[in-house]
C-alpha cells in the first residue's frame, strides 16, 4: 500500500494535536502528516506537499477553510477533503457540497467517528491511485501498440490488402479518419545499407509532418520512407500547394540536420483510406522522374511533363541490363521485388516499365527465358527432364511440365520425342 499524504489545518494547536494523536495511533505507517494554522498556510503547504487528504477547520483567521478549499480545487479537484467545525450552519454545508467536500464532522467529535472518516478517506485515495495506475498502464500498452498498428495499416495500404484487416478499428485507435489524404514517398540520396540513419531520418520526418498534419508512416521494412498524410479538405490546388511546400521544407530540414539530400514523390489527394494505395503508386511513379531537376515531384506535374530526350535510350539500356541479369541468374529465385531492388527501382515503376520496354510482364518473361533455356538443355540427350527442370530454376518437375506446355503447346517429354 502506498504512503498517503495528509494535511491537518486548524488555528488551535490543541485541536491539531488531538487529531494527530488519534490518527497516528491508528494509521501511523500509512500516513505522512503535514500541518497548517490558517487558510494561507493550507494553500502554501498544499502547493508544496500535494497531500491526498485534507482535514480542515472552517473558521480560521485570514483566509477561512472554505476559501482555501476553493483555491485548492483549482489545482486538484480530486483531493479528499474532510471539514471539521464547531458551527452547524446550513450555509457552510451548502458551500461544502459546492466544493465537493467528501465528509463533514462537527466538534466535538469522537475518536471512533474520526477514525471511520479516515478509513473511508484512505480507502478512496488508494482506490483512486490504483485506478490511475491502471489507466497509465493501459495508456502505455496502447502507446506501445501504436507503432505496430501504424506499420500494419501502412503495409496494408502499400500492398493494397486493406481488405485483410479491420482498418476501421485501427483508425479508431489511431484517432484518425482519412476522409481525405495523400501519400508521400521519401528517397534518401547516397545512403546505402545504413538502417540506423534511415530510421533516424524516418522518425525525424514523421515528427516534422506531425507538427502540421496527422500522419502514419512505414520505413523499417520499405526501401524508401513512406507516409500517408491526413488532410481536412480535398481542394486539389490548395492541398497540392501545401503538400509541395511541406515536402520542400522536409528536404531543407533534413539537409540541415543530417547533411543528406532527398527526392520526394507526392501522390494526388484522394477520398477515403481505400484509395490511398493509388496515391502511393502515384508517389512511387513521381519519384522515378525528374521534373526540371526538382527534388519534389508531384504526380500531377510528372504526368504532364516531358521526359528528357535521352530518357527512352536510358531506359532501354537499363532494361537490357535487367534482361541480362535474368539470363545470368536463371537458376536462382528472381522474383520481381528482388530484381527491382537490385536495380534500385520501385516495384511499381519496374513492373510498368519492364512491360513497356520488353513487351511482356515480368513473370511471363522469366518463364519464356527459362523455357527457351530448357529447350537448349533438352537438345542434349544426356540430361533428363528432371535435371533440366532444376537447371532452369524450377523446383517441381510437374510444375515445370505444366509451364513448358503452356508456352510450347507440348510437354517436355513430347518435345524430347520430337527431337528423336
Amino acid at each position: 500500500m502506498c504512503m498517503v499524504k495528509l494535511l491537518i489545518a486548524d488555528d488551535e494547536k490543541y485541536d491539531r494535536d488531538s487529531i494527530i494523536n488519534i490518527i497516528k495511533n491508528e494509521f501511523m505507517e500509512q500516513l505522512e502528516i503535514s500541518e497548517a494554522r490558517n487558510g494561507r498556510e493550507v494553500i502554501e503547504v498544499f502547493e508544496r506537499v500535494r497531500p491526498d487528504i485534507i482535514i480542515t477547520d472552517i473558521k480560521m483567521p485570514g483566509i477561512n477553510g472554505l476559501k482555501a478549499i476553493q483555491e485548492i480545487r483549482k489545482i486538484n479537484p480530486n483531493v479528499f477533503i474532510i471539514i471539521i467545525t464547531a458551527y452547524d450552519y446550513f450555509d457552510f454545508a451548502v458551500e461544502a457540497v459546492k466544493n465537493n467536500v467528501k465528509e463533514y464532522i462537527l466538534k466535538p467529535f469522537s475518536r471512533v467517528e474520526l477514525i471511520e472518516k479516515m478509513k473511508e478517506a484512505i480507502s478512496f485515495v488508494n482506490n483512486e491511485k490504483e485506478k490511475r495506475k491502471n489507466e497509465i498502464e493501459n495508456q502505455e500498452k496502447i502507446y506501445n501498440l501504436m507503432p505496430i498498428l501504424e506499420n500494419e495499416l501502412s503495409y496494408s495500404i502499400i500492398n493494397d490488402t486493406l481488405y485483410s484487416i479491420d482498418y476501421d478499428t485501427y483508425l479508431r485507435y489511431l484517432e484518425m479518419d482519412f476522409r481525405n489524404g495523400y501519400a508521400m514517398v521519401v528517397q534518401l540520396n547516397n545512403v546505402t545499407n545504413d538502417e540506423s540513419l534511415k530510421f533516424k531520418v524516418g522518425e525525424y520526418v514523421k515528427e516534422y509532418i506531425n507538427h502540421r498534419y496527422r500522419t502514419i508512416g512505414s520505413y523499417l521494412f520499405t526501401k524508401n520512407l513512406v507516409y500517408f498524410i491526413e488532410v481536412k479538405s480535398k481542394e486539389d490546388e490548395e492541398v497540392k500547394a501545401d503538400a509541395i511546400k511541406l515536402a520542400a521544407d522536409i528536404c531543407r530540414e533534413v539537409k540541415k540536420v543530417f547533411g543528406i539530400t532527398l527526392n520526394i514523390g507526392v501522390g494526388v489527394c484522394c477520398e477515403g483510406l481505400v484509395k490511398l494505395h493509388k496515391s502511393y503508386e502515384e508517389a512511387c511513379i513521381s519519384i522515378e522522374y525528374k521534373v526540371q531537376n526538382n527534388a519534389v515531384r508531384y504526380f500531377g506535374d510528372v504526368i504532364n511533363a516531358q521526359e528528357p530526350v535521352n530518357a527512352d535510350s536510358e531506359k532501354i539500356a537499363l532494361f537490357k541490363a535487367v534482361e541480362q541479369y535474368i539470363i545470368d541468374n536463371i537458376k536462382e529465385e528472381i522474383d520481381l521485388e528482388k530484381t527491382a531492388a537490385k536495380f534500385n527501382l520501385s516495384s511499381y515503376y519496374f513492373s510498368r516499365t519492364f512491360k513497356e520496354i520488353l513487351g511482356y510482364n515480368y513473370s511471363d518473361y522469366v518463364n519464356i527465358v527459362r523455357i527457351n533455356k530448357a529447350k537448349e538443355f533438352l537438345l542434349n540427350k544426356s540430361k533428363s527432364i528432371k535435371e533440366v527442370c532444376f537447371l532452369v530454376g524450377y523446383s517441381d518437375p510437374n510444375y515445370f511440365s505444366k509451364v513448358f506446355k503452356k508456352y510450347e503447346g507440348i510437354s517436355p517429354t513430347e518435345f524430347k520425342q520430337n527431337i528423336n
